[in-house]
């Protein structure tokens, strides 16, 4: 597993980029590590892996986590929470001030637009972050 890991490197600006050899970044020490996939581009939803590995009676035991980044979970709490403030204000508007109810739509698109946000974001990213895994470690899933 050490071998498809490179340490975590920071925002670099190039235009010719090598050819990346490794699947994932990020550390392995010991029986722990804390890794995502390697990406073209930028996905703040990226699946961040942390784990360990156990010996067992079969073999060897992998056990992971994968969530997403404590900044984007921060991040998208304060969008639906404003989302929900704006949801309110678009209510209250049309109750008390007869506006277009028609208004209440924008708010429910924009709580639609975050929850498929995180949702294709994220989840398409664990199963291919899974699928690496697996690959490498030539394992199957226990749940």
């Amino acid at each position: 597993m050490n071998k498809n890991i490179r340490p975590k490197r920071g925002i670099a600006f190039s235009f010719d980029k090598p050819k990346e050899t490794k699947l994932f970044e990020g550390k392995f020490e010991k029986d722990r590590f804390e890794i995502q996939r390697i990406i073209k581009g930028r996905n703040s939803f990226l699946p961040q892996i942390k784990g360990s590995i156990q010996s067992d009676l079969n073999g060897t035991k992998l056990i992971a986590d994968l969530k997403i980044s404590a900044f984007v979970i921060v991040f998208m709490i304060f969008w639906f929470g404003f989302v929900f403030l704006g949801f309110l204000a678009t209510i209250v508007g049309v109750s008390v001030q007869e506006a277009n109810p028609i208004v209440i739509i924008a708010p429910l698109i924009m709580m639609a637009f975050g929850i498929g946000l995180v949702r294709f974001g994220f989840h398409s990213e664990k199963e291919k972050s899974i699928n690496d895994l697996k690959r490498i470690l030539k394992a199957r899933i226990r749940k």
